[in-house]
């Protein structure tokens, strides 16, 4: 490709976008023409992140200097809920292609958005200010809706938690084996995914050394997971999915461990459902499935999703085990992998990265 495509990043000093713009810097096919925040307006990205030092020379600007959806091929929203909601309809207009990480665009219909958006610790009103727009929306999973991802014009990045849950889950849910659509999932993640702004809950004297359950089967990725793995298994879960998930915080950065337990609808080895998940993501080249139970630190750094699956004694019922980085493949990475694939380039285009050990 000669020419260099244009990416603008809105909320570009927080975690999410820190991110992109590490993977957009060393990105074969893109420049970013534009960095905007609300914080550190007028600063040198770089005195805000040290370590991209000799790396930027972009300055933090503000949406009302630069203008969202100006001077770019892509807008990129490393924002909260309810940000991209306000320029949505001003970007489909002038056919400007963006992609949003929070949950504004991952759902079809105002009915599941306002589900997710009642769950949602941070949002009070559950009405979509551009529901119109809804249904031109692909939820971005690349893994299953990679063909969809090349023709989108806005993609709705998954939430992290929902990324690793539904990798592991889908080919048992596509090929009917659980059991009533029932689920229940552990989650163990690191403090970087509650973002950059600090809270009672990651403080370093109340994380140190302590696990701690939160938003205990109330979660809001539950929504994706199940409208996702509903649509996949087509009706052969036998009825509704239902996936009831405890989320805990460990003192560590990075890194989303999920735990799911299922019963079968009928006898399978583990040899088998291992053959069955190595089919099914061939050709995926972000998805690995591994003899052994996956580890948090296995994929840290890259956009690898690590899966692997035991079962019971009597064959009936299977643990699935899958790991992240939640700030790459549960975040900018995927992120990556999308706007990739909305381009025509290829998906591993920026991302190949070894994972990073110890």
């Amino acid at each position: 490709m000669g020419k260099q495509l244009r990416a603008q990043l809105i909320g570009a000093t927080g975690y999410g976008g820190l991110g992109i713009l590490e993977l957009l810097l060393g990105h074969p096919h893109f420049e970013v023409t534009s960095a905007v925040a609300r914080d550190d307006v007028g600063k040198r990205i770089a005195e805000v992140y040290p370590h991209l030092t000799g790396r930027t020379d972009l300055v933090v600007q503000s949406a009302d200097d630069v203008g969202v959806g100006a001077n770019c091929d892509v807008v990129i929203f490393a924002t909260p809920d309810r940000v991209s909601q306000g320029y949505a309809r001003a970007l489909a207009d002038a056919g400007v292609r963006f992609i949003d990480y929070s949950g504004d665009f991952r759902f079809p219909t105002p009915a599941r958005y306002a589900a997710y958006a009642d769950r949602h610790p941070s949002i009070s009103d559950s009405a979509h200010q551009a529901d119109d727009l809804m249904p031109r929306a692909v939820y971005g999973v690349p893994e299953l809706f990679r063909d969809r991802n090349a023709e989108a014009a806005i993609v709705g990045n998954p939430g992290c938690f929902a990324v690793g849950i539904i990798l592991g889950l889908t080919p048992l849910f596509a090929d009917g084996l659980v059991e009533d659509g029932a689920v229940a999932v552990d989650g163990l993640t690191g403090s970087s995914g509650a973002g950059k702004k600090p809270a009672p809950l990651q403080h370093f004297s109340h994380l140190n050394d302590n696990t701690v359950p939160y938003r205990v089967l109330t979660h809001q990725h539950v929504i994706e997971v199940e409208q996702t793995l509903a649509d996949l298994a087509n009706g052969s879960a036998g009825g509704p999915v239902r996936v009831d998930f405890v989320p805990h915080l460990l003192p560590v950065t990075r890194g989303i461990l999920s735990t799911m337990h299922v019963n079968l609808t009928k006898t399978v080895s583990a040899a088998s459902l291992l053959e069955r998940y190595r089919e099914f993501y061939s050709g995926h080249p972000f998805v690995r499935i591994l003899d052994t139970p996956p580890t948090l630190k296995g994929p840290l750094g890259s956009n690898y999703c690590d899966i692997s699956i035991v079962t019971s004694a009597d064959q009936r019922r299977a643990v699935v085990m899958s790991s992240i980085d939640n700030l790459m493949k549960g975040q900018s990475g995927v992120a990556m992998q999308n706007i990739n694939l909305m381009f025509g380039l290829e998906e591993t285009a920026g991302l190949d990265r070894t994972p990073v050990y110890p």
